[in-house]
């Protein structure tokens, strides 16, 4: 009998796909598991595949910004492309339209989609349309990166420091549909330091820290006054688990810290980065030290699809 798929985490869900969908080609760096997957392309650079679907109802409610819901489509995926280390370059999207008002909507869409793609120097050379009882819009990006530069989830070393391009939280009441993917954040980090490990934040900072965590075969311990939280944002449980923050959770070495925090302080930089933890291997999982003094577990309790 066939599992229900309510019962089905995503994680196991993910790990049933990569067990039977195992590459062939040499190409493929790296396949599922990360934020894009990873193919060898010209010398000395990598190409970035990644694609992400949003479904009204899930990812935005009937009667928001068909506008804003087109640009959240292009920036997730720019967003995962941002968290490799990469840049991206050309898009693909398909887009499931109910009947009533089809090409109102889409023309708002695309409006939306077009925006973000002449930001971020993207073009969008195709896609498929199809009628849907829901809206539901799906962007695949291709991108590229150095090998110097490639950055994976699965690099954080023990004593590296954690951490976050921006406040967390409170996503949901706006933000989740206007943030801007952290693509010069990104690209500053890996031309300037050794970047060990680095996600987006698109499930929450207690989902993605473990994953993190998991994939480099380490503990994490996080302080609960380093957290940056956004405006309007009072409990610390919104800002490590509303999820669709789209901010870089990254590691450095403590030589690399040291560098970026003297960079910030002297104004070298106009960008903000804030050390919330550090990595370790002493425990597995992610602890965090509240404010209290009391070191608590921190669990994957952030958006779960399934």
């Amino acid at each position: 009998m066939a599992t229900p798929l309510k019962k089905i985490k995503e994680v196991g869900l993910i790990e049933r796909f990569a067990r039977v969908l195992k590459p062939c080609s040499p190409s493929v760096v790296v396949s599922i598991g990360d934020d894009a997957a990873v193919v060898r392309g010209a010398k000395g650079c990598y190409r970035l595949y990644t694609v992400d679907m949003l479904v009204e109802g899930t990812h935005f409610k009937r009667g928001e910004s068909y506008e804003k819901v087109g640009y959240k489509a292009m920036a997730v995926s720019i967003s995962d492309i941002a968290a490799m280390g990469g840049e991206p370059q050309y898009a693909l999207l398909s887009v499931g339209l109910p009947k009533k008002n089809a090409q109102l909507v889409a023309e708002k869409l695309f409006k939306g989609v077009a925006s973000c793609a002449r930001k971020f120097n993207v073009d969008v050379i195709g896609g498929d349309t199809n009628r849907s009882g829901k809206l539901v819009i799906d962007c695949f990006i291709a991108g590229t990166v150095e090998e110097k530069n490639l950055t994976l989830r699965s690099g954080a070393k023990p004593g590296d420091n954690i951490f976050v391009s921006g406040p967390l939280g409170g996503s949901i009441l706006g933000k989740h549909l206007t943030f801007e993917p952290r693509l010069k954040e990104s690209r500053f980090l890996v031309n300037n330091f050794r970047v060990t490990s680095m996600i987006d934040l698109s499930d929450g900072l207690g989902v993605d820290l473990n994953r993190v965590s998991s994939a480099s075969a380490l503990g994490a311990i996080i302080f609960e006054n380093k957290i940056p939280r956004a405006q309007g944002v009072t409990k610390i449980k919104n800002a490590l688990f509303d999820g669709e923050d789209f901010e870089l959770l990254f590691t450095l070495s403590p030589a690399d810290s040291f560098r970026l925090l003297r960079m910030m302080k002297k104004n070298k930089t106009a960008m903000s980065f804030y050390q919330i933890g550090r990595m370790t291997d002493l425990f597995s999982g992610v602890c965090m030290m509240t404010r209290r003094g009391e070191v608590e577990e921190v669990g994957c309790d952030g958006f779960r699809h399934f």
